[in-house]
Parts: structure tokens; C-alpha cells; sequence
């Protein structure tokens, strides 16, 4: 059994004559096409301002840049963990491709495929636990450690997408193919994924990792509020202004980067357990993937007052006499 699909469709002779026909697939990957294009324009966005402002000090008085390039990295990939779920899941289910892999039986692609897919899952995922830890660890930290912590994750994060890509190399030795979905998904409904001689083994590794990865993101999310807490309370009896606006886009951030990482979890908790939930469960991994990347790119674009130019200057002045969550950001 596959990680995704019920069985493969090599030497199915039921496949041999399939033609496409328009579907309810179809309209679910073009429509989620559709704002994953919008979703993607506005991660660029983002990238760009970056790379136009990183030497800025007027943005760096209102944004970390250590922070922001992180949170850049980790919707980058989120993007691209959605990208190749096009390839690996959302297309292939349209069927549009199911007489092709059949016919042709590309195996370097398909191997290809499972090698960038499963590196950009493991990448994604890591980098959303060291941006909570990064985000914990300067919150905690006294400001002379600041610069120290900076550094610290120059040097972690590419060894992050190094090593997170690494774990997609043993996908390219295993054999791949495109499988038939289970019900209630039609015939000619397929995704592409490896096939490992021991995959339950595979199931238990990934469960680990994934639960492993909610639990700390949910203990440090969990931490970061305290002293977020801790914070108000002091600003509070000192009866010093606080910009209450900023520390709600961070903290409906961390709960938009936290939902929906659970939703992986239980599919391969189901999976392990009973399948014949999984393909009833299977579509909630789309959203889940989607919210995680489109909605919190979007939503801290268009909150974080650094990207809106009229009131970006007057902000970061007020900013020099009140001390705001946004230096954390």
C-alpha cells in the first residue's frame, strides 16, 4: 500500500482504453488554482519588498529582519509544498493524466516527483518549528543575545532545507507509480507516490515526526503567549502605551501556521489505523495546505502596517517611543 492511492494501475488493463472526461476534480484544481495564483503573487510580493528593504532602517526599526526572512523561507516552501501537490495529487485526480502514465509509464519523473515532494514536506514542515522557536527564543531572550540568535539561524536554516530535502533521496530509489484513488473518488482518479516494500514503517516514521513537530510548535505557541501575556501585564502597570494591532496580526498568525498542521497528523494516524477512513479524510489535507499557505501569507501582508506606505513612516516614529509586540515580528 502507497502513502497516498489504493492500488497502482501498471499492467491494469482496465486503463488501457481510458479516455478523460470532465469531472468535479477538475473544477475543485481549478479552483483552487485559481487563489493559489493570487496567494503566490502575493508571497512574491513580500520576497521582493524584502530584497528592496533589507538595508532600509526605516522598515528595520519596524520589522526584524531576521524574523521576516524566516517567515519568508517558511511560506516559500509552504508554496511549494502546495506546488507539488498540484503535481502529485490535485491533477493527477482530474484523471487528465491517467492515460498518459499508463500509456508511457514515465518512471524517471514520477521518481522525480516523489524525490521533490517529499523533500519539500519534511523542508516545509521544519521550518514552520524553527520559525516558532526563533520566535520563542527572541521573546525570551535579553536584546544583547538578539544579534547572537540572528546568526544562529543564518546558519540553521539553509541546513534545514539541505537536510529536509534529504530525506526525499531513498524516494528515488523506491519504485513510484500512479494509483488509483479508493472510493468514494471515480475510476481514473490517480496520484502519484512511491511504493515502499514497508510502507506501515514509513506510516510510523512520519507520524512521529509530524506529531513530534505539532507537539513542540504547540508547547512553544503555548510559551509565547505567556510571555506575550507576562509583557501586557507589565506594560499595563507601568501604564505604557502598547500597539494592540500588532500583537493580534502575531498572534492570529501563529494560530493560522498552527490548525492546520494537525490535519496531517490524523490522515496518517487514520492511515495507520484504518484506511478505509483516509480517503474520506483526504481532501481536508488540501484545505489544511491551503490555509497554511495561502491565508497566513495574505493575511500578514495585509495587516502588517510595514507593507502599507501611508502609514508605514508616522508608525515606525511611533514605534521609537512605544514598545510594540511588532519588534518581534
Amino acid at each position: 500500500m502507497s502513502v497516498y492511492g489504493h492500488i497502482p494501475i501498471d499492467n491494469k488493463t482496465e486503463y488501457s482504453n481510458f479516455t478523460y472526461s470532465f469531472n468535479v476534480w477538475t473544477v475543485f484544481a481549478a479552483v483552487t488554482c485559481t487563489y493559489t495564483l493570487f496567494s503566490f503573487w502575493i508571497t512574491l510580493k513580500m520576497c521582493i519588498f524584502y530584497l528592496n528593504n533589507k538595508n532600509n532602517e526605516e522598515v528595520k526599526r519596524g520589522l526584524r529582519l531576521d524574523v521576516f526572512r524566516l517567515f519568508l523561507l517558511m511560506q516559500v516552501w509552504k508554496e511549494f509544498h502546495v506546488l507539488m501537490d498540484f503535481l502529485i495529487v490535485r491533477i493527477p485526480l482530474t484523471s487528465l493524466f491517467t492515460s498518459y502514465c499508463y500509456q508511457s509509464k514515465p518512471v524517471l519523473l514520477l521518481k522525480i516527483l516523489s524525490l521533490m515532494f517529499t523533500g519539500v514536506v519534511y523542508t516545509s514542515h521544519s521550518l514552520t518549528l524553527a520559525f516558532c522557536i526563533q520566535r520563542v527564543a527572541l521573546l525570551y531572550a535579553h536584546e544583547y543575545h538578539k544579534d547572537k540568535i540572528a546568526k544562529i539561524f543564518d546558519i540553521v536554516n539553509p541546513l534545514i532545507i539541505f537536510v529536509g530535502h534529504g530525506f526525499g533521496i531513498p524516494f528515488f530509489f523506491a519504485s513510484s507509480s500512479c494509483y488509483q484513488m479508493d472510493e468514494p473518488f471515480p475510476f481514473g482518479a490517480i496520484v502519484i507516490t512511491a511504493l515502499r516494500r514497508d510502507m506501515k514503517t514509513y506510516t510510523i516514521i512520519y507520524s512521529i515526526f509530524s506529531n513530534t513537530n505539532i507537539t513542540l510548535t504547540i508547547i512553544l505557541t503555548i510559551m509565547m503567549f505567556v510571555k506575550l501575556y507576562h509583557k501586557r501585564k507589565i506594560t499595563s502597570e507601568l501604564r505604557r502605551p502598547v500597539d494592540l494591532k500588532s500583537e493580534k496580526v502575531l498572534t492570529a498568525t501563529m494560530i493560522l501556521i498552527l490548525l492546520p498542521v494537525v490535519v496531517p497528523s490524523i490522515l496518517s494516524i487514520a492511515n495507520l489505523f484504518s484506511s478505509n477512513l483516509y480517503a474520506y479524510m483526504f481532501l481536508l489535507r488540501c484545505i489544511a495546505l491551503d490555509v497554511r499557505a495561502h491565508i497566513v501569507s495574505c493575511y500578514f501582508y495585509y495587516t502588517h502596517y510595514i507593507f502599507k506606505k501611508k502609514n508605514r513612516s508616522t508608525k515606525i516614529r511611533n514605534d521609537s517611543t512605544i514598545r510594540t509586540v511588532s519588534t518581534y515580528f
